[in-house]
């Protein structure tokens, strides 16, 4: 359990830090160790915990209109692909996190460009639900999308928060509905929560001492650097 509180507050605090990244950090390592079934089971409700706390505290920076948007697409997205992914053998799950990370590098690199007109956020949103809920890397989409949006700072941390709040949600719903998720689970992800809620209140006692033109740079490493070794983890 102690280590399962320190993998959380070192997510917790990267995430609150960079706006993401801390996510996958948990899946590659409990992926590692448990099989990405269980490492999807066991990371979405407390990253859903966590991001609601992080929404929270940087609730007066979310830009609502563009949550909203996400939110119409990313939940049923992720309901389906988490009732699809028990049924997914594990070289499958394996395939379909290293392309929406290999996709999200490409996107995030400048390699292709990929910005929908508001009107298609949600569409999009779907695509990512789907693919989050079914490798969890696809999350990391929606950084790019709400930098192409013209977010950055506390508002890209705060309404990418908001964002993977509806995304986990629908997880949840997918996961439960085909019993994925079970009481025997409840420790483990409650010890998960407990460091990313106090990473998250690490992280932005941190931000508060950097430049914003340096939260900037830490947003657009954390992107690249999270595809990155995400892809080489898959790999390995």
């Amino acid at each position: 359990m102690l280590l399962l509180i320190a993998l959380g507050l070192v997510a917790g605090v990267l995430t609150t830090l960079a706006g993401l990244g801390g996510g996958l950090l948990l899946l590659v390592v409990l992926g590692l160790m448990r099989g990405p079934h269980l490492a999807l089971a066991l990371t979405t409700p407390a990253l859903l915990a966590a991001n609601i706390h992080r929404a929270w505290m940087y609730r007066r920076e979310i830009n609502h209109r563009f949550a909203a948007s996400v939110a119409i697409g990313v939940v049923p997205g992720a309901v389906v692909g988490g009732l699809l992914l028990p049924g997914l053998p594990e070289e499958v799950v394996a395939f379909l996190f290293t392309l929406s990370t290999a996709f999200a590098l490409a996107r995030s690199a400048g390699w292709m460009r990929l910005e929908p007109h508001p009107r298609w956020v949600a569409a999009y949103s779907a695509g990512i639900g789907a693919l989050a809920a079914t490798s969890g890397g696809a999350g990391m989409l929606i950084a790019p999308l709400a930098i192409s949006a013209g977010l950055g700072g506390t508002p890209y941390i705060a309404t990418v928060a908001a964002s993977a709040v509806a995304m986990h949600a629908g997880r949840v719903i997918g996961y439960g509905a085909t019993g994925l998720l079970a009481a025997e689970h409840i420790p483990a992800i409650a010890a998960l929560l407990a460091g990313l809620v106090l990473g998250n209140l690490i992280g932005r006692r941190l931000r508060r001492h950097i430049p914003h033109t340096l939260q900037v740079r830490m947003e657009f490493g954390a992107l690249l650097s999270a595809n990155v070794f995400a892809i080489a983890g898959v790999m390995r």
